[in-house]
């Protein structure tokens, strides 16, 4: 795969994951204060789970969606022929654990690292979104505890 292939397809697969995280975030922006307000007369620790959980859940959909994509389109792009590996390389570079077991060939390499790039954005995303849920949680906050 040429340099420019790389370099175009790894962007476009960044910028799908990218939108499907922002997705996710958007879809929870306006969930969590319905949930809250549905268990608003429920103990504390119920709705603070309840919320915290449909952030999670939100996430970690987005995440496996991503790492699917990247595990399916290394395999129709021909760096891998079978979707064990091509799925275990997709999980090892997006979270960029990078074992290094399991390389990618030469005409691969910069289309590959595409994958850690998305990785690096979008946990950062959840982490935003997870210390967001949590911040308003806390005890003096004006959303979602009263």
């Amino acid at each position: 795969m040429s340099l420019i292939v790389q370099l175009s397809l790894g962007t476009a697969l960044l910028v799908f994951c990218a939108l499907v995280h922002v997705a996710a975030v958007a879809i929870c922006a306006p969930v969590l204060p319905r949930i809250a307000a549905r268990l608003a007369g429920r103990a504390a620790p119920l709705r603070n789970v309840s919320l915290l959980t449909f952030g999670l859940v939100a996430i970690v959909v987005a995440h496996t969606i991503e790492i699917w994509s990247w595990a399916l389109t290394l395999i129709l792009v021909g760096a891998f022929e079978e979707f064990e590996r091509s799925f275990y390389f997709a999980t090892v570079t997006y979270t960029t654990l990078g074992y290094g077991d399991i390389v990618l060939s030469a005409d691969f390499r910069i289309f590959g690292t595409f994958a850690s790039i998305t990785g690096l954005l979008t946990f950062g995303i959840s982490t935003a979104l997870l210390i967001g849920i949590v911040l308003r949680l806390l005890p003096g906050s004006r959303h979602y505890t009263e």
